[in-house]
């Protein structure tokens, strides 16, 4: 352990809070494990399974229409067979790598030691934040009014699935227990879960701002091209696991409306974009708290490196040029010149290093993996051996 560093353990991001000691404790008297594979289980018996009881008693599963069908409700589909278990799966797979980061400016050096103190308060505050009863309270409440206010239905402004709200009969409104346990239950239930890793990945970009507000050591020459910051880029590819997941939901709700209300796919070309620039902001968005202490870090070293080169020029044309080296010394094999090579590449590093942490590669990774839930709706509109050919003309 580092000397002033002694709360290391608590930097991580995917268990802790109220709702997560609460779901272990009922595991433990279940008698079943707190696996990933047993939560998925859990969970889709909470949400799916009373939702198709309750769909055949009523009549809903295949009803006369599409739209009053569950099992022809391809968003349903997304939402609980994709949505939720994505969203438990991301624990092991984003947690540890988000906790592996922030450990990187220890075990990689770019911390000072009398920086040590404000760094383990950062990770103190973290998990103040992270346990905290009252954002998850705040959130169970947003997820419970969002199951009626954020919906497909409210956002697109007219019903995709009307098995999913009280149906109308002659003789009133009828409460249908179908929609009831969507509204209630199921929904929230996702939502919360949705919600509560927004917060984490808050609670992540609050711990990384005051991390960028240190005096980091960071390495111009590094050949990261970021100050050796590199690391943060990749660890958030990870978090295309959430862009894959809301994807997937939206691109569910879109094959409905191609396939059983013959919309057109043009329509769903602003929605598309707004989602990669949505994905883009929210996911590389917190790495832009360090692009001051890069921009400052590639300016010091574009100086010193300068100076340098000037020295080192100068004594060299002088040297070799003016004639100033000893006669027994051959100019051919010399180290003068191997150094002035390696001196010119360092510079040129240090001149392409960018002022953000993350590389046009991994945002281009991000929204590879948000479109690939997109990638069946062409199926929808496009016979497969018309893909073919295109794919086939463009290729050859």
């Amino acid at each position: 352990m580092n000397p002033g560093l002694e709360h290391k353990d608590e930097l991580y991001f995917e268990r802790g809070g109220p709702a997560h000691r609460l779901a272990y404790q009922l595991c433990q008297q279940l008698g079943i494990g707190h696996s990933v594979y047993a939560r998925i289980i859990g969970f889709l018996a909470i949400t799916w399974c009373p939702l198709l009881l309750f769909a055949m008693i009523e009549g809903r599963a295949l009803g006369s229409e599409p739209e009053g069908s569950l099992l022809l409700d391809f968003g349903t589909y997304a939402r609980f067979f994709l949505g939720i278990p994505l969203l438990i799966i991301a624990e092991p797979l984003v947690g540890p790598r988000l906790r592996a980061a922030g450990l990187q400016f220890v075990q990689g050096g770019y911390l000072r030691h009398e920086d040590y103190p404000e760094f383990d308060r950062a990770i103190l505050s973290a998990a103040k934040w992270r346990e905290s009863a009252w954002a998850e309270l705040i959130i169970f409440a947003i997820a419970v009014a969002g199951a009626w206010l954020f919906t497909a239905e409210t956002i697109a402004g007219e019903p995709i699935a009307t098995w999913r709200s009280p149906g109308v009969t002659p003789s009133g409104t009828r409460i249908w227990m179908t929609a009831l346990w969507y509204r209630l239950v199921a929904v929230p239930v996702l939502q919360f879960f949705w919600y509560r890793w927004l917060w984490r990945l808050f609670v992540w970009s609050r711990f990384l701002w005051t991390v960028s507000r240190l005096d980091l050591r960071l390495i111009g020459t590094h050949a990261d091209q970021a100050g050796g910051l590199g690391f943060l880029g990749v660890t958030h590819t990870s978090l295309g696991v959430f862009a894959f997941a809301l994807s997937c939901v939206m691109s569910g709700e879109a094959a409905f409306l191609l396939l059983f209300q013959g919309a057109s796919i043009e329509v769903f070309k602003v929605p598309y974009i707004v989602l990669l620039l949505t994905i883009e902001l929210l996911f590389l968005g917190p790495l832009l708290v360090f692009a001051p202490i890069l921009i400052r870090t590639r300016l010091a070293w574009l100086r010193d490196y300068s100076t340098l080169l000037c020295q080192y020029n100068r004594a060299f044309h002088e040297k070799w040029i003016q004639g100033k080296a000893s006669p027994d010394e051959p100019l051919l094999g010399s180290a003068d010149i191997q150094s002035l090579a390696d001196l010119g590449n360092s510079f040129e590093y240090i001149r392409n290093m960018k002022v953000v942490p993350f590389s046009l590669r991994v945002m281009i990774q991000l929204a590879v993996v948000a479109s690939l839930p997109c990638v069946p709706l062409i199926l929808l509109v496009m016979p497969l051996n018309e893909i073919l050919s295109l794919l086939s003309n463009a290729v050859f």
